[in-house]
């Protein structure tokens, strides 16, 4: 059985080449207007109003798709994304869950299409000492089996998760350059927070500008293309601006 804490924390997760390009294709699309991905994903662009955009950091616990190749180390596709430095990951990253179980060693080799990262800062009470890294407590951690392994050197696609203040700090600059979601988790996420569709001060979907308060209509749209995360036609291609920018 894979471990879980207790209690996971309320705002609790290829190559860097690959990572930076779907940021920036987002954010400097060379598309025709309307013209979509070639891979059925989806573009949204967001303009909110600047003290809104640290809310919308809460979308990343649904987590981001990541390109990355079969056994590549954890710390180079972390190491991909701006911010995600050496000395932040052991400064600030605490807990990582590969899968649902918690991992101490970053060159930990990514392996299967679609696998999930989570990462968070140092957790409250004994769950957050067991599953902190290299803590004197991991011996208390649930035993669990060898993850499966993949054929070395393929793409794969792995989604990474971001709670607490790991979402907070990181969060801002992610959103702004672009990330690849699904359309299933934002029509959760403004369900559960529609106070903050009033924050958005312009809202582009698939080339073409749409009223915030119908943008949950038209992401449900995406969302009936497929539930599985496996689905491009549910991914969206986002980026948040502030209004000032």
């Amino acid at each position: 059985m894979k471990q879980q804490p207790d209690h996971m924390p309320d705002d609790l997760p290829t190559t860097k080449a690959s990572n930076r390009s779907i940021a920036r294709s987002i954010a400097r699309s060379n598309k025709a207007p309307g013209e979509q991905p070639h891979d059925g994903s989806t573009d949204l662009h967001l303009t909110v109003k600047a003290e809104a955009l640290p809310l919308f950091t809460t979308l990343l616990q649904s987590g981001i798709e990541l390109n990355a190749t079969s056994g590549q180390p954890l710390a180079l596709l972390l190491h991909s994304l701006p911010g995600f430095t050496a000395d932040y990951l052991a400064e600030r990253v605490q807990t990582i869950f590969l899968d649902g179980t918690a991992i101490d060693d970053l060159t930990t080799p990514l392996q299967r299409q679609w696998q999930v990262v989570a990462l968070s800062a140092a957790m409250p009470g004994l769950a957050g000492a067991i599953f902190r890294r290299n803590s004197f407590h991991a011996a208390l951690r649930t035993a669990t089996g060898t993850p499966g392994r993949g054929s070395g050197g393929g793409e794969i696609t792995v989604r990474l998760k971001l709670f607490n203040s790991i979402a907070r700090e990181r969060g801002p600059e992610l959103l702004h350059l672009g990330v690849r979601v699904a359309a299933s988790a934002l029509v959760d996420f403004f369900a559960l927070r529609p106070g903050l569709l009033s924050t958005i001060d312009r809202a582009c979907l698939a080339g073409r500008e749409v009223s915030p308060p119908s943008l949950t209509d038209f992401l449900a749209v995406r969302r009936t293309a497929g539930h599985s995360p496996a689905v491009s036609a549910d991914l969206i291609n986002l980026q948040i601006v502030q209004a000032d920018d």
